[in-house]
């Protein structure tokens, strides 16, 4: 039996990720002109109170350079900023400032109504299912 691409689990998901990624980017792109990367950045910083280039990478899951260039692009916009490691006086930590704060407060609704479109078609037991499987699936990768 031949492997038929279009069948295959991981190219669905990616395929699908890919679509939903794009289509979801249009929400951020037309509010604040943030690119992908810019808005993942945003949103974890949102989640976490501060944390290392790395740590947002890892979070985002998002090249070293990729992530560079958009916490330059979101410093030079005043909506993150970078500041000393209490831990470690050579490294620098990442957080949102105010204006982020507020972006990410703007933002956050429209996402969210988003995702609910989205999901519009399916109904509550679908939608936990979906979960559940999303969930099973990557703790079967993780292990």
């Amino acid at each position: 039996m031949l492997l038929k691409i279009d069948e295959f689990l991981p190219y669905r998901l990616v395929k699908l990720a890919n679509k939903v990624s794009s289509a979801f980017s249009k929400v951020y792109f037309e509010e604040a002109g943030l690119t992908v990367p810019q808005w993942r950045a945003i949103a974890h910083l949102a989640q976490q109170e501060s944390c290392s280039a790395k740590q947002l990478c890892d979070l985002a899951e998002i090249d070293k350079s990729t992530m560079s260039r958009a916490v330059k692009q979101l410093t030079d916009k005043n909506w993150i900023e970078l500041c000393a490691d209490p831990n470690d006086k050579r490294a620098k930590r990442l957080s949102l400032t105010k204006e982020g704060e507020a972006l990410y407060a703007q933002l956050s609704p429209k996402a969210l109504a988003w995702e609910n479109n989205l999901l519009a078609e399916l109904s509550e037991q679908e939608r936990k299912a979906l979960v559940s499987v999303m969930n099973k699936l990557e703790k079967q990768i993780d292990t």
